[in-house]
């Protein structure tokens, strides 16, 4: 294994940069309309989000990473005119858009239950969500997510979203294969492998989890190993990892 500081990666650096440009966890069919309000620049519907580049035949798609800038955008705009006491109806419909896109994009693979988890969301939505969600934002605290019947890997999607550098999903398939095997985590897990949601396991995802992801992406930002990826606007660019992309990497080697 590649080493730095006698700390070894958990897979060559070759290796990392090969599975993150092959990352292909694409949404199709999740949709957002996004209203003017404030500042916001990505205005507009949308429909489609994909890891690399979007299709010819979606011209309303967007690419991972610009929807990662909308969704800071909303979040930063919100909260804006929340602590202003200046929250409108427009900023709501966003943040519903918003929070409702990312929790179809994670559920995408599990078909059908995108829709009835986003749907569960809206039912139970209510002006303690606005506040939950806001209070998440400002202390980066992933538990506070857990909105509408969201659970564990799911709340730490709108962390990976909102603040990519420093956060990823702690999906079950990353822990089940690399992360607990290799002692890097120690969370509760069901026989199926499901992540549990004790309080045991939100303190993990910081203290274990996401210590793994920042450690991993610094040791291959120091030895400047880039990878090829598209940014907001469809560019073909040469990046660093961050911690999400650890996770994009391990996640698309199963």
């Amino acid at each position: 294994m590649s080493q730095i500081n006698n700390k070894p990666l958990l897979m060559a650096s070759d290796k990392y940069v090969m599975l993150r440009e092959k990352y292909d966890y694409n949404s199709p069919d999740c949709k957002l309309e996004i209203v003017k309000t404030g500042n916001i620049y990505n205005v507009g519907k949308f429909i489609g989000i994909f890891a690399r580049e979007v299709p010819n035949g979606n011209p309303n798609g967007i690419s991972i990473r610009r929807f990662e800038s909308i969704v800071q955008e909303v979040f930063q705009d919100c909260y804006t005119a929340f602590i202003s006491n200046n929250l409108t109806d427009n900023h709501i419909i966003n943040l519903k858009q918003i929070s409702s896109a990312i929790i179809y994009w994670k559920m995408t693979s599990q078909g059908g239950r995108a829709k009835l988890k986003v749907d569960n969301l809206l039912a139970k939505w209510n002006a303690d969500t606005v506040n939950q969600l806001m209070n998440a934002y400002e202390k980066k605290d992933m538990s506070l997510f857990r909105i509408g019947g969201v659970r564990i890997p799911t709340a730490t999607t709108f962390m990976r979203f909102l603040f990519p550098n420093d956060f990823g999903v702690m999906d079950s398939r990353v822990v089940g294969n690399y992360t607990q095997p290799n002692g890097i985590t120690t969370l509760s897990l069901r026989k199926d492998g499901y992540i549990n949601d004790t309080k045991q396991n939100i303190e993990k995802y910081t203290s274990e989890y996401i210590v793994f992801l920042r450690n991993e992406a610094k040791k291959l930002n120091d030895l400047c190993i880039n990878f090829k990826d598209y940014d907001a606007n469809g560019r073909l660019i040469s990046a660093g990892f961050r911690a999400c992309d650890i996770e994009m990497a391990l996640f698309n080697s199963n």
